[in-house]
């Protein structure tokens, strides 16, 4: 257990996760804390307001050097970029973590640390994953990255403890700046271009994704996804247990994970501590697309792995629904399936929902263009698509990979989301499905992301779908 008492701490990020740690801090014992952040404080009074119960002292508007090459320790929120101050401080011999590193360091060496990183997916592989260790008789926490439960909140959650089960959900901004983070079961789903204004490259970017496995022993499990080369380059020299996980028709895993011949039930072999192959229905799981079952295969092995029973995956599996705007569906009208996948805001997350698709579909799509080609999404939309409804600002830049691709179904434009969603619905026939994956930003027509689900959902409402109640039972 990290001891705190009496020391110095420089907290970075004045956001959800720099809140947390400051209280974490002193509740610990720290003589000090400060909390410091590039806004000044007139942008800053309502997050201020939720730390007026305890000794913060503030320096906002800017980095003082000083302040943190003098302290104990400095601990970063995620998103901090890197700054001149962090590598002062290190010159002068302060340690610069990560929050996840501070709440490892804090965890009882008998919970076990689920752990998920990569692209795309990482958020529902975690949640997956935390609703499987919920149905484990065991205590169990999930956050990180995720949403509003930083990790440093596990401290002090029951789940620390002998036999408890932590899932956190890690970015690379967090891999970054640590130095024995240790999952006992670490998750890489994938690696595709993101975030290269802050690593510069694809090479360093996935050298900060494979950090999940770099500070394991040889008693945990590192789980691989098979199919993308950036993630089998990171796997080398690694000390852990390999599993890799491979959706891709016909493979045949004989550690890790894969599915039937007919595609119906996922496959796992060699889980350390479990028996030698399980099988696991695909129906027990409400989400779709090829994607998904990769993420289960990631969920699934890692709670294995951590001694996750298969009575407790199945009922997990059968109790998870979707995050929010994560391939959701939300609505049906004369078998006529509606998805919200609002959060897929760039090609290569479309191309993952899409690809292996179980039922046709009419794909609306446009926003802010993001840069890149369009031809990946077009190509996982071969054999599946019945036609592209197109929003936004993007819509000719799509429109023209789309006839640079040769597609065979109609492009339609729209005027608006309830217009684009009409234009979709009238294109199904029973047995299909239309699916919002924007692959672009939203801020051309909407707040976020989460604001265009909503305008979707309304639009959906309003062709008179019946509104799912999917909510476990």
């Amino acid at each position: 257990m990290l001891d705190l008492t009496g020391k110095t701490v420089v907290v970075v990020g004045l956001a959800q996760t720099g809140i947390a740690v400051a209280r974490f801090c002193h509740r610990r014992g720290a003589a000090r804390v400060i909390l410091t952040d590039g806004k000044p404080a007139e942008q800053l009074g309502e997050r201020m307001a939720q730390l007026a119960d305890v000794p913060v002292e503030w320096e906002l508007g800017g980095m003082n050097e000083r302040t943190f090459t003098a302290s104990d320790l400095v601990v970063m929120s995620p998103g901090v970029p890197t700054l001149p101050e962090m590598t002062a401080a290190r010159a002068a011999g302060v340690e610069v973590i990560a929050e996840i590193e501070l709440a490892y360091r804090c965890f009882h060496p008998g919970a076990k640390l689920l752990a998920i990183t990569g692209t795309n997916g990482k958020s529902t592989t975690t949640a997956l994953a935390g609703a499987l260790c919920a149905q484990a008789g065991r205590p169990s926490f999930c956050g990180g990255n995720l949403g509003n439960m930083p990790l440093i909140d596990a401290v002090d959650h029951p789940a620390n403890a002998e036999r408890g089960l932590i899932v956190a959900e890690v970015a690379a901004f967090m891999l970054e700046n640590c130095t024995s983070f240790a999952a006992d079961a670490g998750v890489l789903t994938n690696v595709t271009p993101d975030h290269l204004d802050r690593f510069g490259t694809m090479e360093r970017y996935a050298e900060m994704k494979g950090r999940i496995w770099d500070w394991q022993r040889a008693d945990q499990v590192a789980i691989a996804n098979a199919a993308d080369p950036w993630v089998v380059a990171e796997t080398a020299g690694i000390r852990s247990q390999l599993l890799w996980f491979d959706s891709r028709p016909g493979a045949d895993v004989a550690r890790g994970a894969c599915l039937s011949a007919d595609r119906t039930e996922i496959l796992l072999r060699g889980v350390p501590g479990a028996a030698d192959e399980e099988r696991y229905p695909v129906d027990d799981l409400v989400i779709v697309g090829n994607h998904n079952l990769e993420n289960a295969m990631g969920a699934y092995l890692a709670a294995r792995a951590c001694g996750v029973s298969p009575d407790a995956i199945r009922a997990g599996a059968r109790s998870y629904r979707p995050l929010p705007h994560r391939m959701e569906w939300i609505g049906e009208k004369d078998d006529v399936r509606f998805y919200d996948d609002s959060k897929g805001t760039n090609v290569a997350s479309v191309a993952a929902s899409v690809r292996g698709f179980p039922r046709p579909l009419v794909l609306v799509a446009g926003g802010v263009d993001k840069g890149g080609s369009y031809a990946p999404m077009l190509e996982a939309l071969d054999g599946v698509c019945k036609g592209i409804v197109l929003i936004g600002a993007a819509a000719p830049l799509i429109r023209k990979a789309c006839e640079a691709h040769g597609a065979a179904y109609p492009v339609i434009d729209a005027a608006d989301m309830h217009d684009a969603v009409a234009r979709a619905t009238a294109l199904c026939t029973r047995g299909d499905a239309v699916v919002l994956s924007p692959a672009c930003a939203s801020y051309d027509m909407f707040q976020n992301y989460g604001h265009r689900g909503r305008v979707f959902r309304e639009a959906v409402a309003a062709v008179g779908a019946r509104r799912l109640d999917l909510a476990p039972a």
